[in-house]
């Protein structure tokens, strides 16, 4: 399963010692963003330690009613709550009291203490917009029936209006999109030359040394004014032979070694963590083919980048696999080098090293005519060497020779592989601060455009709107026509999600379920939503009476996650994935038993279970017992007396 993308944050952060005041704003916070459970534990922490007003109790009751419905409550939390909204009838009229009291009069209509809801609608109506509309959100449950159809209209204007308010189309991609893990960049291979390289080095330049000056003893002693001319200009000429051939051949393997880099896939990074280095490997193969340069053929841009792809994965499997990081979080960098790569082709410095390390002309020539001058002026002065004593120069240009070839060779090489780390850190740190940089705008770009926890829930709130408006045109039912109604909220198998600390999993793609209760039975509608791209796709619609439910069984695969299955009388039972386990997606300052709870709250599970519960139970005479449902009193005793058909309606109809 794809762990848990979780941003870092404050929103729902408070220590335990803090004020009531920040405690309350973090119940706020929760309650706005559709957990009530974390809700009211705030709220009742900031009011046990005196933080307690007529506001502080609005927003406690808006949190206990919150995705539930009356009859969801305990019965201890029904006497709480009647205590609340009277107790704020000795109070100075605001808006908070007006608030308190419109939502009592509410629920003294759904007791049955108030026969006529016409007195509570009017003065919940005539509520200031801020509280009315958090009203009419929060007590979604409880305005169902007949109580919502003054409503309706509005709510679902209002829904149409923000579901794409505020960018939502552009921006909703951010919020799943995986934190960028800062930027790394192969450190330079450290120089290969060891202190054995070295004193071997010197030992031959010394041995070099004592057989020049052997020749030079030679022929200055016999003071002819050739050979030492001869002697000086071989010095000369194996000084400048020494200096271009040193160039030479350090262009030329550097040159070589970058032609194998970028030759093929040969030597592909060997890794035993395969899911990662498999995610970084297709990130590569999508990134270089969809980047590439104008007017370029995708297949044969993949086949000329083969090699520098292979590097740059090889690079990015070696910097991070150890790290134990989701490949998602560098999926930026991976972009931003198939990005790169495209940009200096296109200014054509993808390959500038043959330019950069191409041995100049000059510097063949120099070198060649060079080594001819020494060949030449060593072999004259050797010649008039050997006049004045044969066995000493033999001796003497042996040594030299044999000393000049491995110090030539062991200096090069020791020369050239501190040269080759002093390059090697310089093009390190201009490729790293680039990478910072594009680190840096991609995650300010994220930290500008990720949407917020309030908005998440609105969009939401807004898309399970427009699912229940489409149930009722579909079915053709007005809002007095249902008696209740539960909206089940479940994630798509496999879909993106992410969370904030604190706060509960969202997803991409929601399976929205709506049971709409009617006189007649349950109609039940599956609806998609892609929530990224804001579209909605109507899978399943099943009408069934109400003593079709055979049985109603929550399964728990483990402690942390829920399955939901249901059986109808005519069919196989249907599971119904409620929730994912969260054990080993949270954060060490999180409880997982927290977040799973948080989870399970915000899918509607517990409130869809009462309802489900009830008809399994007693069928339609559920309707006629539960004393909270807002059903029409007429034709109510004619609908239960019905004689039950021998099967139920199971008609059911696939988009």
């Amino acid at each position: 399963m794809q762990a848990d993308e979780i941003h870092n944050s404050t929103v729902y952060q408070v220590l335990p010692d803090a004020p009531p005041e920040e405690k309350y704003k973090v119940g706020i916070a929760y309650l706005r963003d559709g957990v009530p459970t974390r809700a009211r534990k705030f709220i009742d922490e900031a009011r046990a330690h005196g933080y307690d007003n007529a506001e502080v109790r609005f927003h406690w009751v808006l949190a206990m009613l919150s995705k539930r419905s009356y009859r969801d409550l305990t019965p201890d939390e029904r006497q709480r709550l009647a205590s609340e909204v009277q107790w704020c009838a000795d109070l100075p009229s605001d808006e908070w009291t007006r608030s308190l009291s419109a939502v009592h009069d509410l629920l003294d209509y759904l007791i049955g203490t108030n026969k006529d809801p016409e007195q509570a609608l009017t003065q919940l109506a005539g509520l200031p917009a801020p509280q009315r509309d958090q009203v009419i959100h929060h007590l979604d449950l409880v305005l169902t029936g007949g109580l919502k159809d003054r409503f309706w209209a509005d709510i679902r204007r209002h829904a149409e209006e923000t579901r794409t308010s505020h960018n939502r189309q552009n921006r909703v991609w951010a919020y799943f999109e995986p934190f960028p893990n800062r930027p790394r960049t192969r450190q330079p291979t450290p120089v290969t030359s060891t202190t054995r390289d070295r004193v071997r080095a010197g030992f031959a330049t010394v041995a070099a040394v004592l057989g020049a000056g052997y020749l030079a003893k030679a022929v200055f002693l016999a003071a002819r004014p050739l050979p030492i001319v001869a002697y000086l200009l071989a010095i000369a000429a194996a000084s400048i032979a020494i200096r271009s051939g040193f160039q030479w051949r350090y262009l030329s393997g550097r040159l070589a070694e970058h032609e194998r880099r970028y030759a093929g896939r040969s030597g592909t990074t060997e890794t035993t963590d395969q899911g990662f280095a498999a995610s970084v490997t297709r990130y590569f193969e999508y990134y270089f083919n969809r980047y590439p340069p104008m007017g370029m053929d995708r297949t044969h841009w993949t086949k000329t980048t083969a090699g520098i792809r292979s590097w740059l994965r090889n690079e990015v499997v070696d910097l991070y696999r150890e790290s134990r990081i989701p490949a998602g979080r560098i999926k930026w960098l991976v972009r931003f080098l198939a990005r790169d790569v495209r940009d200096k082709w296109h200014k054509g410095e993808l390959f500038e090293y043959r330019e950069r390390y191409q041995v100049a002309v000059p510097t063949k020539i120099v070198c060649t005519l060079s080594t001819m001058a020494f060949l030449g002026f060593a072999s004259y002065t050797v010649s008039a060497a050997l006049e004045t004593e044969l066995l000493a120069t033999v001796t003497a240009t042996l040594v030299l020779l044999i000393g000049t070839g491995y110090a030539l060779r062991g200096w090069s090489e020791i020369i050239g592989e501190r040269r080759r780390v002093a390059d090697d850190q310089l093009e390190r740190e201009r490729v790293h601060k680039a990478r910072e940089d594009e680190y840096q705008r991609w995650k300010d770009k994220l930290d500008a455009i990720r949407p917020s926890e309030t908005e998440m829930e609105t969009w939401l709130t807004a898309d399970k709107t427009i699912v229940v408006e489409r149930a009722l045109r579909h079915y053709r039912l007005a809002w007095r026509d249902v008696l209740t109604h539960a909206v089940l909220q479940t994630p798509v198998k496999n879909s993106k999600h992410a969370r904030v600390r604190g706060g509960p999993r969202r997803y991409a793609k929601y399976d929205i379920r709506l049971f709409l209760i009617t006189l007649d039975g349950v109609r039940e509608l599956g609806t998609s939503i892609d929530f990224e791209h804001m579209i909605l796709t109507d899978i399943e619609r099943n009408n069934f009476r109400f003593d079709a439910v055979s049985s109603v069984y929550v399964a728990t695969p483990t402690d942390l996650s829920c399955d939901l299955e249901l059986t109808l009388m005519n069919g196989e039972p249907r599971g119904i994935h409620i929730t994912d386990p969260t054990s080993d997606q949270t954060t060490p300052d999180e409880s997982p038993d927290v977040v799973a709870q948080m989870n399970l709250d915000v899918t509607g599970f517990t409130h869809t279970l009462h309802i489900l519960e009830g008809i399994a139970a007693e069928g339609k005479r559920w309707i006629e017992r539960d004393p909270y449902l807002t059903k029409p009193l007429e034709g109510l005793a004619d609908e239960l007396n019905r004689p039950n058909p021998s099967s139920a309606n199971g008609a059911k109809a696939h988009n």
